[in-house]
């Protein structure tokens, strides 16, 4: 397809969508005209109006803080999930947060601003994570944040640890291409990891000091928002141990069931246990499960999406490794 012939049919779309933005309110008008129902309206309405909600928010794709600036393109999911969980802290008729996460993980510096603010969140209310098909390394780091996990039985979760990569490309470049470079720089760790020239072990000695030191980060994140946890919600509770996280951070895949095992996760289970151990939650506090609404809360605002239609951020996201795209980077991440 040429790129006019690729314009014309955005711009085909972007009329249809405005035309049928500006007609619908006459629509539904000559429709209640002909059958009076606003019954959907008025739920749609007590929704909005209601002090007592819990806060679906979700949380899916690699963890990272790039914005996205086309508006074809949905929003990145991780300041999108930021974004909802800071106004849920600060929303006094959001009683509670459920955090949908089916995330590999991703950088570190996203995923500890995203557990900073699931923790500043349970300290006003209650937040349950839950656990979709992956749940791993930064997936997991935010879920620790929450006053509880639940995972389906078959989830891949765990992947406690750091990885760190680098391509060394200087033969290649050198001997079969006949590329060389020059580098002019301040300090001779200036350019550590780069793929011109092979890394000394000065050099490797300091990036795994590093990654060690984001490791124990890792840890310590855990042991605040697990281990440590004080709180009286009287619903399924698994504790984790010292002993345990010391053993099995090293990097292993666990399931669900496995997770739940070694008291990584709370529950076995998905969306409908979260909501009933909500529920729970809540009815000690005096609030009726019958006058609770879930909403969604925060979501993509592309214009694809406003359509009903899905993009992926990119082509290549499912053909070229998180860890090379974010390469020279410690991650947080499972692939």
């Amino acid at each position: 397809m040429t790129k006019n012939k690729l314009f014309i049919v955005v711009l085909t779309i972007c009329i249809i969508s405005m035309l049928m933005g500006f007609l619908t309110p006459f629509i539904n008008k000559s429709d209640n005209n002909a059958k009076p129902n606003n019954t959907k309206q008025k739920t749609n309405l007590s929704k909005l109006m209601n002090p007592n909600k819990v806060a679906v928010i979700g949380l899916n794709g690699v963890i990272n803080s790039t914005p996205e600036n086309n508006i074809f393109i949905e929003e990145n999911s991780s300041l999108v999930a930021l974004k909802a969980l800071n106004e849920a802290e600060n929303d006094d008729t959001v009683k509670g947060v459920i955090l949908r996460i089916n995330s590999p993980g991703g950088t570190v510096g996203m995923s500890q601003r995203l557990y900073s603010a699931v923790m500043h969140v349970r300290a006003k209310k209650p937040v349950i994570a839950v656990l979709d098909d992956i749940a791993a390394s930064g997936g997991y780091y935010v879920a620790s944040a929450a006053d509880r996990i639940v995972a389906l039985e078959g989830t891949m979760t765990g992947s406690i640890g750091v990885i760190m990569s680098t391509t060394d490309a200087h033969e290649l470049l050198t001997n079969k291409l006949g590329i060389s470079q020059s580098v002019i720089k301040s300090g001779k760790y200036k350019d550590i990891g780069s793929s011109t020239r092979a890394m000394t072990s000065e050099e490797r000695k300091l990036l795994q000091d590093m990654v060690n030191d984001s490791y124990q980060q890792f840890k310590t994140a855990i042991t605040n928002g697990r281990i440590k946890r004080d709180d009286k919600y009287e619903v399924a509770k698994t504790n984790l141990t010292p002993q345990n996280l010391n053993k099995y951070a090293d990097g292993r895949i666990f399931t669900g069931r496995q997770a739940k095992k070694l008291g990584f996760v709370d529950s076995t289970g998905g969306n409908r246990e979260a909501k009933d151990m909500m529920t729970q939650i809540l009815e000690k506090k005096g609030i009726s499960k019958d006058i609770v609404d879930f909403v969604d809360y925060g979501k993509n605002n592309s214009f694809l999406s406003s359509l009903g239609l899905n993009q992926k951020t990119s082509v290549l996201d499912g053909l070229v490794p998180a860890s090379v795209k974010y390469a020279r980077k410690p991650l947080y991440l499972w692939e």
